[in-house]
């Protein structure tokens, strides 16, 4: 490698991946997608020009320590630090702390949550499920740690682990399958919270 190369990798290195770091941790609390290529470059050199303030002190630091010492600085500063800040970033994002505050303060904010499919899924917990399609067919359902929601928002497909039919007396009767359901095929979900009685009654079944 030419010292150009080693320039521009270095130059890389400081002025993206912590961004790309930060930005990675915080979008597996989200949706867990990447940007795109052509915003992403530049999103992750803001994010790292937006942190480096922050971890200014350690530069400073790292001007009066030996080799190691510095290398092991440098590592927690480029990756390490970053990745925790990502971390707490995707909680605040999903837990909607500091839009709270902002609310307290007579301030909004836009979500940082895309759409309400990724808002709902993104932290779904067990629940019953009425999934009506397009054609008006009725999939009633029990949505638990074996069913999938589709992060991709070109491709929003569910798969229910556990699905019910329903009588004319509104009644699920439990089968023995789990549906997929294509993107495109849904109009609308309506959801239950599990209660002591109905998660009973589902470990019956």
């Amino acid at each position: 490698m030419d010292l150009i190369d080693l320039d521009k990798a270095q130059l890389f290195l400081v002025l993206a991946v912590p961004g790309i770091v930060i930005l990675y941790m915080r979008g597996q609390f989200l949706t867990g997608r990447a940007l795109p290529s052509s915003d992403g470059l530049m999103a992750y050199i803001t994010v790292s020009l937006v942190y480096y303030p922050i971890a200014l002190p350690a530069f400073v630091w790292l001007q009066g320590l030996t080799n190691l010492a510095a290398a092991t600085v440098w590592i927690l500063t480029i990756f390490i630090v970053p990745a925790a800040v990502g971390i707490l970033l995707g909680m605040n994002a999903r837990k909607g702390w500091l839009q709270y505050i902002l609310r307290k303060l007579g301030m909004g904010t836009v979500h940082p949550i895309n759409s309400a499919w990724d808002w709902r899924f993104v932290d779904c917990k067990s629940c019953w499920a009425l999934v009506i399609l397009k054609d008006g067919t009725k999939w009633a359902g029990f949505l638990g740690t074996e069913s999938f929601m589709s992060s991709d928002p070109a491709e929003r497909d569910i798969y229910i682990q556990q699905v019910y039919e329903i009588d004319k007396s509104n009644n699920w009767l439990p089968r023995t399958s789990g549906v997929w359901i294509a993107h495109g095929e849904i109009q609308s979900i309506e959801f239950w919270p599990i209660t002591n009685a109905t998660l009973a009654d589902e470990k019956e079944t």
